[in-house]
């Protein structure tokens, strides 16, 4: 090792490197489509979900109160907002790299390279 140049053991360096990140790599997911599909679905439900039970919650105040849509269409409108921020952090989740839809959950895009 004596006889080789800086330049020569960088570049073995470098390929040492390169092959140890390409062994940690996860394999390729062939269910990306199925990913995709499955957090689409995540998405919609958390939107139906926290608009229903708003409606529940309001409904339910209505009946107890007597004042029928008042409270309904409160409740309904947080409940929209409610599902809409929680649709949010999701895809702020798939964004920085932790949700389903990305193969190595530990890094984000702007790390890698």
């Amino acid at each position: 090792m004596a006889d080789q140049t800086p330049r020569d053991r960088l570049t073995q360096l470098d390929d040492r490197i390169a092959k140890a990140r390409k062994a940690r790599e996860p394999a390729p997911s062939r269910h990306g489509k199925y990913q995709a599909t499955s957090l689409a679905w995540r998405m919609v439900l958390e939107l139906v979900i926290g608009m229903g039970l708003g409606c529940l919650i309001g409904y339910g105040l209505d009946v107890l109160f007597g004042t029928l849509p008042i409270f309904l269409m409160i409740f309904a409108l947080l409940g929209f907002a409610a599902g809409v921020r929680t649709m949010m952090r999701s895809a702020e989740e798939v964004n920085r790299g932790r949700g389903p839809g990305r193969n190595d959950p530990g890094t984000s895009p702007d790390e890698t390279e």
